[in-house]
């Protein structure tokens, strides 16, 4: 997966957006760190990780990273990318 970050809407958000879409049935989930790492596919992530929608803007820390991972519906990962975060000031 290819993840990116551009400044988002509002003071202290990023907006993320993912390639290739979203598959039918499946879900996003995020975490924010200064060295996240990427889990590895089948991998469970449920700990740590939080929901996202897809669109929404993620309000983050610059200087941070962001792991984006495509999730089953038991939360197992098919995909996952990593970028640094971009933010609005």
């Amino acid at each position: 997966m290819t993840v990116t970050s551009v400044a988002g809407n509002t003071s202290g958000s990023t907006k993320i957006t993912v390639e290739p879409a979203l598959s039918s049935g499946n879900s996003y989930k995020y975490k924010v760190a200064a060295n996240p790492t990427l889990p590895n596919t089948g991998q469970e992530c449920k700990s740590g990780y939080t929901a996202w929608n897809g669109t929404a803007d993620i309000t983050a820390a610059a200087g941070q990273k962001i792991v984006v991972v495509e999730v089953d519906l038991n939360n197992r990962c098919i995909g996952a990318g990593i970028t640094s975060l971009t933010v609005a000031e």
